[in-house]
């Protein structure tokens, strides 16, 4: 039974970590595989019996040693699923606020004084592009 609770805690441990990792490094070809595999695990987890606090009772009943090392990983698990709820969550912002600075600075969303839409300066995007 150990090498049902070791296996299960690294296939969430790894997914998490590596799902932290594709955002940390903004690895968009990467994000819909790494939040594929995060969500597997997670879902792997939850239909241990018992769930997560099932797993926790199994890892109670081994070694100390073993029961720390799990609980070590678990542990940054919990925290690795934390920070890449943030870090999506910012994301997310980052992208609104891209759209509405686009959505701002296009010539579509500038209007004359008659009400009609103005171009002025060709249509090009802060006069840049």
């Amino acid at each position: 039974m150990t090498s049902v609770a070791h296996d299960l805690v690294n296939q969430v441990a790894e997914a998490v970590a590596q799902l932290r990792h594709t955002l940390e490094k903004h690895e968009l070809p990467g994000l819909e595989a790494a939040i594929l595999k995060a969500q597997m695990a997670l879902q792997a987890l939850d239909q241990h019996p018992g769930g997560v606090e099932g797993l926790r009772q199994l890892i109670a009943t081994y070694p100390a040693d073993t029961q720390k090392q799990l609980n070590e990983r678990l542990a940054q698990a919990r925290l690795d699923h934390q920070l890449n709820a943030d870090l999506i969550r910012l994301a997310l912002q980052r992208n609104a606020a891209l759209q509405a600075y686009a959505a701002q600075s296009s010539a579509a969303a500038t209007y004359s004084s008659e009400g009609g839409v103005s171009f002025l300066g060709g249509g090009q995007l802060l006069g840049k592009f």
